[in-house]
């Protein structure tokens, strides 16, 4: 009897000690983790009513500015993404499509603000301009902390 008491004691702390060491979201799908920084601000920049609901703030949007601009949005982010998957382009090309669907996406997005909004989207864009070659002139380091 104590041998079998033993014996189960061991195999629940054999198996509670694989539990620990399985990876934390292994099989739940329910849990509410925090994605990490980096591919949470893609992930925010990337949904078109997140990027809808941005604009909205800093741009003082109207609802049917709203309307219009989120298919705008949808559009492009589907565009990107099926340019992103096309296996067949160099990385030149990749970049150039990417350039033409973003600037054609820009100027149906500034085709339904008004001038002043024009101005402040103008602003919004070239910041994200500095922000990005200053991400791209940094490298690979920039995300680490320095010492």
């Amino acid at each position: 009897m104590r041998k079998q008491i033993a014996t189960l004691a061991l195999s629940s702390l054999f198996g509670l000690g694989i539990l620990a060491a399985a990876p934390p979201n292994q099989g739940d799908q329910n849990q509410n983790t925090t994605p990490p920084a980096k591919e949470s601000a893609r992930r925010q920049q990337a949904d078109p009513q997140r990027e809808v609901n941005r604009l909205g703030k800093k741009l003082n949007l109207t609802d049917d500015q709203k309307n219009q601009i989120l298919p705008i949005l949808t559009e492009r982010q589907q565009t990107m993404r099926s340019i992103h998957q096309d296996s067949s382009l160099s990385a030149e090309d990749r970049r150039a499509k990417m350039r033409a669907a973003w600037e054609d996406s820009d100027n149906k997005i500034k085709a339904a603000l008004n001038d002043q909004q024009k101005q402040k989207y103008d602003e919004m864009q070239q910041a994200r301009r500095e922000r990005m070659n200053h991400h791209r002139e940094q490298g690979p380091r920039s995300a680490q902390p320095q010492s």
